[in-house]
Parts: structure tokens; C-alpha cells; sequence
């Protein structure tokens, strides 16, 4: 089980409950929330067999 400090502080979520938990909170939460999740999974997803490259076309990485 996780159990919440700081901000989250008297929560409890159990084990079998955690992914849906983060999902709903990183799919659902605050804009903060939902944003650093985007940041992660992009950069997590994209780590393993992708070079990250600038666009020729737009400049853009």
C-alpha cells in the first residue's frame, strides 16, 4: 500500500489500486499534475529506440 505525505497526507491507496490511482491523477488531476505526466511519459516512452531530432522544416525539436 502507499500511504500519502505532504500534500497527499491521510490518503491511502492499496496495492491492486495504484496504477488506475496515478492514471486517474495524471489523466484527471490538476494541470500541474496532468502536465508533468506528459512530460514524463513522452521523455519515457521516447528513451529507448528514438534518437530526438530538430524538424528541418519547422525548427522545432
Amino acid at each position: 500500500m502507499y500511504r500519502g505525505i505532504g500534500p497527499e497526507k491521510g490518503k491511502v491507496v492499496l496495492e491492486d489500486q495504484a496504477f488506475d490511482y496515478a492514471l486517474e491523477r495524471s489523466l484527471h488531476g490538476t494541470p500541474e499534475d496532468q502536465q508533468d505526466f506528459r512530460e514524463m511519459l513522452v521523455e519515457w516512452f521516447y528513451s529507448g529506440n528514438w534518437i530526438k531530432e530538430e524538424d528541418p522544416c519547422s525548427g522545432e525539436i
